[in-house]
């Protein structure tokens, strides 16, 4: 009878650790699609790399016998440690889902950890299915790399609504004045002061308050914040938009933030001028808002404000989800939304070797412990997923957007006995 061949002790490390950094834990609950592809990613480059390096002179034990029963021994020990990080994972998966009152994993999650291990034995019992092994780690590479189009895009591709269709009508109500200004060609500055001037004429400057909302790289403002100012407001408000960029927000964001700066600073400096041609006591209130890409928009919008709009002052700032590093970490009545398992909010390179900054993150669900090199590989795998649950987890986020707006000081002749302006000009609670 042929004895099985064994892997090389170098190989099953290799493996070993590469399962490691996939089986860590990561802040949001996955698909098992999305689990299956990233461990045989990991497991399968890691023992790649593990055999090369036992193939580098060293000395060895002539003993075959010897060698076999090294090969036995780091074998047993890697498969009792896999199997206990299999369980700890799915423990931490059904954690995860319990917090959002989900079922939890099932057989399949079990089944999709051991397939990696499955196909690694088989490349080392025939080595001609190595490249088989090579083709199946790189599709599920590819298999994780993000969509082509913002989740947030679904529900208006599928209502065949233009953006600026979505953003006036999405929980609209009869009082709601919104603006929208689509790209068109011509540059911000032009788009800015068109969009401005329709404010105006539609009466805009009479409502308490003006709201300059940044999109999402895509174009896309959350409805769910649109509503929360309004609610917040009173209804004596109005929102105004330019959108900056029609491409996916990650790859707006890979390609650079510049767009969105320059898009906010446009529109604001245009409301700025025509707020301070109107006498104090009717100007209206301006608030910035921004979520994710266009919170970095809102941010240099905000900064751009305190030093050139001299006559006219920003109310308050709404960042939500603002990508890791992008905006100032302090500034004065603006108010920055993060929920904890948001990986928009915490990724960056330096997830490689430093744990993530959490401050002032919302603990939304439990946190997930921080490794060294893995927690760069799971803030990356769970950016797939981080629009995909409800409204305070993840990359989503709700009318607290603009409920948690800080309210202004009182206007000089604004009757606040009664009416949305009353609403809209409480005392500052912040």
């Amino acid at each position: 009878m042929e004895v099985p061949r064994l892997p090389h002790p170098a190989g099953v490390i290799g493996a070993l650790v590469g399962s490691t950094i996939a089986l860590a834990p990561g802040s949001l609950p996955r698909e098992v699609s999305v689990h299956a592809a990233l461990l045989g990613a990991c497991l399968l480059l890691g023992a790649g790399i593990g055999s090369v390096v036992g193939r580098l002179p060293v000395d060895r034990a002539a003993d075959p016998a010897a060698d076999r029963d090294r090969r036995v021994r780091v074998v047993g020990i890697a498969a009792v440690l896999f199997t206990g990080m299999v369980l700890a994972n799915l423990w931490w998966q059904d954690t995860l889902r319990t917090g959002l009152d989900q079922p939890g994993v099932g057989l399949g999650w079990i089944a999709a950890s051991f397939a990696p291990v499955a196909l690694y034995a088989a490349v080392v019992a025939a080595p001609g299915l190595t490249s088989v092994a090579v083709v199946t780690a790189a599709a599920a590479i590819a298999g994780l790399a993000p969509a082509s189009a913002d989740p947030q895009d679904t529900d208006v591709i599928r209502a065949g609504m233009s953006r600026a269709e979505a953003f006036a009508t999405s929980d609209a109500t009869a009082t709601s004045l919104r603006l929208y200004s689509p790209l068109d060609g011509r540059t911000a500055e032009r788009r800015a002061t068109d969009l401005v001037d329709r404010w105006s004429s539609a009466g805009g400057a009479r409502r308490a308050a003006v709201v300059v909302a940044v999109p999402t790289g895509s174009g896309w403002v959350d409805p769910d914040a649109v509503r929360g100012f309004e609610e917040r407001l009173g209804g004596d408000v109005s929102v105004i938009a330019l959108q900056y960029s029609d491409i996916p927000s990650w790859r707006a964001f890979v390609s650079g933030s510049d767009t969105a700066r320059t898009g906010a600073i446009a529109v604001t400096a245009a409301l700025t001028r025509a707020v301070g041609r109107l006498p104090t006591a009717a100007r209206p209130q301006v608030y910035l808002y921004g979520q994710s890409l266009g919170a970095i928009g809102a941010d240099a919008a905000r900064e751009w404000a305190a030093t050139r709009a001299a006559e006219v002052s920003v109310c308050a700032t709404v960042l939500a989800g603002a990508p890791a590093g992008t905006v100032a970490p302090q500034a004065s009545r603006r108010v920055v939304l993060a929920n904890a398992s948001d990986p928009v909010v915490r990724w960056s390179p330096r997830l490689l070797w430093r744990p993530p900054t959490r401050s002032t993150a919302r603990a939304d669900l439990p946190r997930p412990v921080w490794f060294p090199v893995a927690g760069f590989i799971q803030a990356s795998t769970d950016l797939l997923g981080a629009l995909s649950f409800p409204a305070g987890h993840g990359h989503q986020y709700g009318a607290e957007q603009g409920t948690t707006a800080p309210l202004c000081p009182t206007r000089t002749g604004v009757d606040q006995t009664s009416g949305p302006r009353a609403a809209s000009y409480a005392a500052p609670t912040r």
